[in-house]
């Protein structure tokens, strides 16, 4: 799939959960303003944090798929990265003030009124939030952008937490009062964890992490098969947005024609591509003077 292709999908993607949103606010709101309810109200926060969140992941995509440029000639792709920290800094702060909320309500806790209508709004949330991340499964799997996976994860939190509110509003109505703040609790923990599961994935990015060892391996094993191709060292890799940046320094005999070295390097990218159709594969060859690999051809110095 192209790159526009990639764009228009992860934007639809931050619209359809802009709109899942801004439904999901006005249905607790009104819920949480007719039962009074702490995690309902949890629910809420979470839910207009959802929102502000999109918006910020609306920008960002836009920025990430714009081309490159002489001031970026990497192109853009680590805006997700950064719309992903902010999102787990919004979602960390909403957090501790609601757990503050859930202590207050536990220490002195309140009947909840009108709690039939919360639950039907909150099954009605259960579904929306369901066919939402159906949707954003699909477009991640098909772009592999980091934004849509990071939303992707959180409303998937949200779905427990759906349910758990449902499980707390019939409890507390059956005169279990202390459910209510404590499925807020738990709904704030929850948020928490997806903060740094959030925050962890874009730091790695933003820093360069590495990707996954099995890239490694696979430029290794591609190498070996390839009896033309003497070594390889000094394998690098990293991922922008989407794309995985991959360099690698191939060995070549002395005699070697840089056409031919040209020729088996592209033909190395190109399996690679097969594998990973998002890569930028850069190739640097090197002539072997005196090569003491010729027995272990793939090496890394």
């Amino acid at each position: 799939m192209n790159a526009k292709a990639d764009a228009r999908l992860t934007q639809s993607a931050a619209i359809f959960s802009i709109c899942i949103a801004a439904c999901l606010i006005l249905f607790k709101g009104f819920a949480w303003l007719d039962s009074d309810s702490s995690s309902v109200l949890a629910s809420f926060a979470d839910s207009s944090l959802d929102i502000l969140v999109s918006l910020i992941n609306f920008f960002a995509i836009r920025w990430a798929f714009s081309p490159a440029d002489k001031e970026h000639p990497f192109g853009h792709g680590k805006a997700e990265s950064l719309a992903a920290l902010i999102q787990s800094a919004f979602i960390s702060g909403s957090a501790f003030v609601l757990l503050l909320h859930a202590g207050e309500r536990f220490i002195n806790p309140k009947e909840i009124i009108a709690w039939q209508g919360a639950v039907w709004v909150m099954i009605i949330s259960l579904v929306l939030t369901l066919v939402l991340i159906a949707y954003q499964r699909w477009v991640y799997l098909r772009t592999g952008s980091l934004a849509v996976k990071a939303d992707s994860a959180h409303y998937v939190s949200d779905v427990m937490a759906n349910i758990a509110v449902i499980v707390a509003l019939v409890g507390a109505s059956s005169g279990f009062s202390w459910l209510d703040p404590l499925v807020a609790g738990l709904i704030v923990l929850a948020l928490l964890k997806s903060a740094f599961g959030i925050a962890k994935e874009a730091l790695n990015m933003l820093m360069d992490h590495a990707l996954d060892p099995e890239v490694d391996l696979l430029v290794r094993q591609l190498v070996a098969e390839n009896d033309k191709i003497l070594g390889c060292h000094d394998i690098k890799t990293r991922q922008s947005g989407n794309v995985q940046f991959i360099q690698v320094h191939l060995d070549f005999a002395i005699d070697c024609l840089l056409a031919d070295a040209h020729y088996e390097g592209e033909s190395l990218v190109a399996e690679i591509i097969k594998i990973y159709p998002r890569a930028d594969v850069l190739i640097h060859h090197d002539p072997i003077h005196d090569n003491p690999t010729h027995d272990n051809p793939v090496h890394d110095d």
